[in-house]
């Protein structure tokens, strides 16, 4: 890194955040500090007691009010991290009577305790410093300002923070177990960057997984320019009929390589997907405990009049399915790929005839050749 590199990293990066949301947030802490303090005045006044705020909670409105989707912000984090960090500087507070001595041992306590706890909250590491350098000495200061500041703070963070549309707590996302259509990424690959990483993230590690997968369909979509279905699809795909035999589309599949089939009317009139998942669910049903046996009894001609087994492609494919026109934008059926479990999207015509077949190769292929 030369000098210019290390002076440039010194300055602050600009944030993504719209005058909208800064304001937002800006009077979210300015109401909730307000709130908290007129009402813990009144009982301290009530009660008589003293002190009646805490100078973290300023810290804390920060995260409640501005990053309100962090870990570090959730209400357990915030009146649990500032609890237990008010009770690991008395702790400490008590035991050494030096504040200089005290004052390390008490943060480093109070981020001890709030890891084990599962309620990491920055501010807490000041709250510990700030009852060990005030000589707070009763536990009650754990209940009142501590606690009862927090719970302030986190009630009215509740209500501000939906009011103005930002869920919180912040909801957990469901994370896909395996890569869907063009994303790469699957969760056993983002827990494994993160145990590599092995630090405590600002961000829902789920919720930095859906930007990463956003980020993914941006960039694929910036390649794609003004591609169009038609141009990429394969046209005049290998086909069968709803009375097909499972066993001839199956071997259709397997000597085109394909993973999945149209299945048409005599007017080319798409009916369904015949895909080899198909057969895996009904092999599955006729042999559980042995899905390859129930796959070649699947497979094998019957020569009775009566089965009770399908045997014909249209009985067991799946009807729903993702079409689009020809005239469509590849950027228009990224999603398709990208947020379900599509691996293929037919291509109709205005009366609903099959022209073509969009694969995740197809896809893939068309764009990285496009970029390159």
């Amino acid at each position: 890194m030369n000098l210019h590199q290390l002076a440039a990293s010194f300055y602050p990066r600009p944030m993504a955040v719209n005058f909208q949301e800064r304001l937002r947030s800006s009077l979210g802490a300015a109401l909730g500090i307000a709130f908290t303090a007129i009402i813990s005045l009144l009982i301290a006044r009530f009660f008589n007691l003293s002190p009646w705020l805490v100078a973290p909670l300023g810290a804390s409105a920060v995260l409640i009010y501005a990053v309100p989707s962090s870990p570090l912000a959730q209400p357990w984090s915030v009146v649990g991290g500032n609890t237990v960090s008010a009770l690991a500087g008395l702790i400490v507070g008590n035991l050494i009577p030096d504040p200089a001595l005290g004052a390390g041992l008490g943060v480093g306590l109070a981020i001890g305790a709030m890891f084990t706890l599962r309620c990491l909250h920055p501010p807490g590491g000041a709250m510990a410093l700030l009852v060990v350098l005030t000589g707070a000495k009763a536990f009650e200061f754990a209940v009142f300002p501590a606690l009862t500041n927090s719970l302030l703070l986190v009630g009215f963070g509740l209500l501000y923070n939906n009011l103005t549309r930002k869920p919180y707590p912040h909801p957990v996302l469901a994370a896909p177990r395996e890569a869907s259509g063009l994303l790469r990424i699957t969760q056993n690959d983002f827990a494994e960057a993160l145990a590599q990483h092995n630090e405590v993230l600002a961000i829902d590690t789920e919720e930095l997984n859906q930007l990463l997968r956003a980020s993914e369909l941006i960039a694929y979509k910036r390649m794609a320019g003004a591609l169009t279905c038609g141009d990429i699809m394969t046209p005049k795909p290998v086909i069968v009929v709803f009375g097909t035999h499972l066993r001839e589309a199956w071997q259709v599949m397997q000597a085109n390589d394909i993973k999945a089939v149209p299945v048409v009317d005599r007017a080319h009139r798409v009916l369904g997907l015949l895909s080899q998942e198909d057969y895996r669910r009904e092999a599955g049903v006729l042999e559980p405990q042995a899905p390859d046996r129930g796959l070649a009894r699947l497979l094998e001609p019957v020569r009775t009049v009566h089965t009770d087994k399908p045997e014909a492609a249209g009985q067991i494919m799946s009807l729903v399915f993702a079409s689009v026109q020809a005239s469509d934008l590849v950027a228009e059926v990224m999603p398709r790929f990208s947020e379900g479990d599509h691996l293929h999207v037919l291509v109709l015509d205005d009366k609903k005839r099959l022209v073509g077949v969009i694969s995740a190769s197809d896809m893939m292929r068309a764009l990285f050749h496009k970029a390159a």
